[in-house]
């Protein structure tokens, strides 16, 4: 897990720069008005992920139930939060009328029902994602457990793809005339399909992998599916946004932005990261090699 989140956080690097571009006052405005909550979602995320390097040792696993139950909650209301702060500030910087109240209150100004749905629909469809992940590395043992593990797997992801799917139809239903309309005519139509192929190829896959051991063509379907649902939603996700934002204001702003160069500067930053990400791979296969030897 540390891996994935790893993974997770360097792929949302480039998104949120693109946000701050594409939307820079709804964004940051959104930032400012959830004030404290937004400021801790840095340390929180270093916390949290510090955490998962401790649930990976073998001290934690010798520690008492109670006390391994009480870090593994506290991880996950970590994530819960640092999702619930996204959600917000999303949100948020769509309510553009709302905001003189929201800084004079102090108080978020928006539906609970609808940032806890969002959370629902986010969390919920982040389960399955791992467990495809967690999947394709028990693909390479054949054994009991391993299959065990692959059924818990499945368990798991049908029941994170229910949660998505019943806080998807219900966020559906309570969202405004004109957001629910852009959803479900011309265009948004076309990635709400999207969505739901592969939320079916999921739950049809992830079924049969519950009653036989599962082939690498079932979950690459599976890895499929899941990359559909997740382009799918997030479009959705995004035209209900441009939906609400006046983005003629921003034409200059994102002409400007546009002939900003450093695709140099990039290239020469690709080729060291992707050097010293080399540099660790190798010394992560040594060090397996030589702990294999001394066994």
């Amino acid at each position: 897990m540390p891996f994935a989140l790893s993974a997770a956080i360097t792929a949302g690097v480039a998104p949120l720069l693109f946000v701050q571009i594409v939307y820079p006052t709804a964004f940051y405005t959104a930032n400012l008005l959830l004030w404290w909550r937004w400021m801790l979602v840095i340390p929180v995320l270093i916390v949290a992920f510090y955490l998962l390097y401790l649930v990976k040792s073998r001290r934690y696993s010798t520690w008492s139930f109670p006390a391994r139950t009480l870090i593994a909650a506290f991880i996950a209301a970590s994530f819960l939060f640092v999702g619930f702060c996204w959600t917000a500030n999303h949100l948020i910087s769509m309510h553009q009328t709302s905001w003189p109240e929201i800084y004079e209150s102090g108080n978020i100004g928006i539906s609970s029902i609808e940032v806890t749905l969002r959370v629902f629909i986010w969390a919920g469809g982040a389960i399955p994602s791992m467990c495809i992940m967690a999947a394709w590395q028990l693909s390479a043992q054949d054994d009991q457990e391993a299959r065990i593990e692959e059924r818990r797997l499945g368990r798991a992801a049908l029941g994170g793809l229910t949660v998505a799917t019943i806080a998807g139809v219900v966020y559906l239903f309570q969202l405004d005339e004109s957001s629910r309309g852009l959803i479900l005519g011309s265009f948004g139509s076309i990635y709400l399909g999207i969505a739901v192929v592969g939320v079916i190829l999921q739950v049809v896959l992830w079924s049969m992998i519950l009653r036989n051991r599962s082939t690498r063509l079932q979950l690459a379907m599976i890895t499929v599916g899941t990359l559909l649902s997740l382009i799918g939603v997030s479009v959705l996700r995004e035209a209900i946004r441009i939906s609400h934002l006046d983005l003629n204001l921003l034409f200059e702003d994102h002409e400007k932005a546009w002939e900003i160069g450093g695709f140099t500067l990039f290239l020469i930053m690709a080729v060291v990261n992707i050097a010293v990400i080399g540099l660790c791979v190798v010394m992560v296969r040594r060090g397996l090699k030589q702990t294999s030897a001394e066994r």
